[in-house]
C-alpha cells in the first residue's frame, strides 16, 4: 500500500525543495570528506598508492557496520541528528587526517566511514515522510545525486585548495564545510526530529535491520541487487581512468574528458531513471532496464579497440556511466516503498550492509581478474553481474511478500 507523508509534516507546511536541498548538501559533503584522502593523496608527500585502497576499504567498513546501526540510532536521536553527528565525525576524521601520528590515518578512515554509512539510511527516512509517493523516486534520484556531485566537487576543489595553500588546509576546509552544513541542517532537526523520532531499540538488536532483510523475500532480492550493482559501479569508477590510458591507450586529456561523460552521465542518470520510474510506476522493469544495458555497456567497453574513435567511445560511456553509477535513487525509492510503516530507516540501513560488501568486495575481485588477465577482461567478466540481477529481479519466488 502507497504511504502518505507524515501528518506533522502536513501540518508544518514542510517544504520538499528546501529538505531535499538539505539532504543532497548532506550527502555530497559526506561523499567528498569518504574520497578527500583518494583525491588528494598524490599531493600528500610520502602517501603510497597502496594506502588509498587500504583507506577506501576501511572508510567502508566502518560504512557497513554503522549502516547496521542506522535504525537504532535514528531511532533514538532522529534522522536530522543523526546526520549531523556523522557529518560531525567526518569533520573530525578530516582533521585527524592532518596529524602525523601512528594509526591516525586508520581512525581517519573510520570515523568517515562511520559517518558516511548513517547518512543514506538517515536521508531515506527524511525523504519518505515528506514527499509525496508520485515523486518518490524523482526525488530519491535527485537526492542520490550528491554521491557524484560530492566527487566532482572532491576532485575539482580539493586539489585546487591544495595548490593554492596546502593539503591539510584542503582537508581543514572539508571539515569545517562539513560543520557549517551540519549546523544549517538544524532549522530541519527541529522540525522533523522532535514529533516523530520513534524510541531507541537495545543496543543488543543492532543486527536487527539486517536479519528483517533476509527474512523478507523482496527485500532480500533488494539487497542481491544491490550487492552485484554496487561491485559494477566501484569497478567501473576505480578502475577506468587506468584502462583508458594504459589499454585504449588515450592521450591524458581525452582520458579526462571521457571519465567526466561517466560521471556526468551518471547524475544525469540518477536522474533520469527517477523520473521513468515515477511515470511508468514500474521501479522494478526500470532496474531490469538498467542491467540490460549495464551488461551491455561493459561489455562493449571490454571489446573497444586502442585508440578508438571518440564520439563512439563517449556514447558508450554515457550508458555506462548512467546504468552503472545511475541505479541508486530507483533502488532506494523502492525500498522505501517496501518498507513496513515506520521502518524505512532500518530497511535501508540493512540492505546498505550487503551494499557495502559488493563495495568492499567488488573492485578487488575485479583487480585481481585484470592482474591474471586484462581490464578488458575484467570488464568483458563484469557484466556477468548485472545479468545475474536480472535473474533475481526476474524470479517471481523473489519477489512474493514474506
Amino acid at each position: 500500500m502507497p504511504r502518505q507523508n507524515d501528518a506533522s509534516v502536513q501540518r508544518d507546511g514542510r517544504r520538499p525543495v528546501a529538505i531535499l536541498a538539505c539532504t543532497l548538501a548532506i550527502q555530497a559533503v559526506s561523499t567528498a570528506g569518504a574520497l578527500a584522502f583518494a583525491v588528494l593523496a598524490p599531493l600528500i608527500p610520502g602517501a603510497r598508492t597502496a594506502e588509498v585502497g587500504l583507506f577506501l576499504a576501511v572508510v567502508y567498513g566502518g560504512a557497513m557496520i554503522s549502516s547496521a546501526l542506522s535504525s537504532m540510532l535514528v531511532g533514538g536521536l532522529g534522522a536530522v541528528r543523526v546526520s549531523q553527528a556523522a557529518l560531525a565525525l567526518q569533520a573530525v576524521g578530516l582533521a585527524l587526517l592532518t596529524v602525523e601520528a601512528p594509526f591516525a590515518q586508520h581512525a581517519a578512515a573510520l570515523l568517515c566511514g562511520l559517518g558516511y554509512g548513517i547518512i543514506t539510511p538517515a536521508s531515506s527516512h527524511i525523504l519518505a515522510r515528506t514527499t509525496a509517493q508520485e515523486r518518490m523516486y524523482t526525488v530519491f534520484s535527485l537526492k542520490q545525486t550528491g554521491v557524484p556531485l560530492g566527487g566532482l566537487l572532491a576532485g575539482a576543489i580539493l586539489p585546487a585548495l591544495a595548490a593554492w595553500s596546502s593539503w591539510r588546509t584542503a582537508l581543514l576546509f572539508l571539515a569545517g564545510t562539513a560543520c557549517i552544513v551540519a549546523l544549517a541542517s538544524d532549522w530541519l532537526r527541529a522540525q522533523l526530529d522532535e514529533p516523530a523520532a520513534p524510541r531507541a531499540t537495545g543496543a543488543g538488536q543492532w543486527h536487527r535491520p539486517v536479519m528483517d532483510v533476509l527474512q523478507r523475500a523482496q527485500l532480500r532480492t533488494m539487497a542481491g541487487i544491490s550487492l552485484l550493482f554496487s561491485a559494477c559501479q566501484l569497478s567501473v569508477s576505480g578502475y577506468l581512468m587506468v584502462f583508458l590510458l594504459r589499454d585504449l591507450q588515450l592521450s591524458v586529456a581525452r582520458a579526462v574528458l571521457v571519465y567526466a561523460v561517466v560521471q556526468g552521465a551518471g547524475m544525469v542518470g540518477r536522474v533520469a531513471w527517477g523520473r521513468v520510474a515515477d511515470r511508468t510506476r514500474s521501479p522494478r522493469g526500470v532496474l531490469m532496464l538498467i542491467g540490460v544495458l549495464m551488461a551491455g555497456s561493459a561489455l562493449g567497453l571490454a571489446f573497444t579497440p586502442a585508440q578508438p574513435a571518440m564520439l563512439v567511445l563517449c556514447l558508450l560511456a554515457a550508458l555506462l556511466g548512467a546504468t552503472a553509477i545511475g541505479w541508486n535513487g530507483v533502488f532506494l525509492g523502492e525500498l522505501a516503498r517496501l518498507a513496513p510503516a515506520g521502518k524505512v530507516a532500518s530497511v535501508t540501513g540493512g540492505t546498505m550492509f550487503f551494499t557495502y560488501i559488493g563495495v568492499v568486495t567488488g573492485p578487488p575481485a575485479f583487480g585481481l581478474l585484470a592482474e591474471q588477465s586484462s581490464l578488458g577482461v575484467a570488464y568483458g567478466a563484469l557484466a556477468v553481474l548485472p545479468l545475474m540481477a536480472l535473474l533475481l529481479l526476474g524470479s517471481r519466488a523473489s519477489w512474493r511478500a514474506a
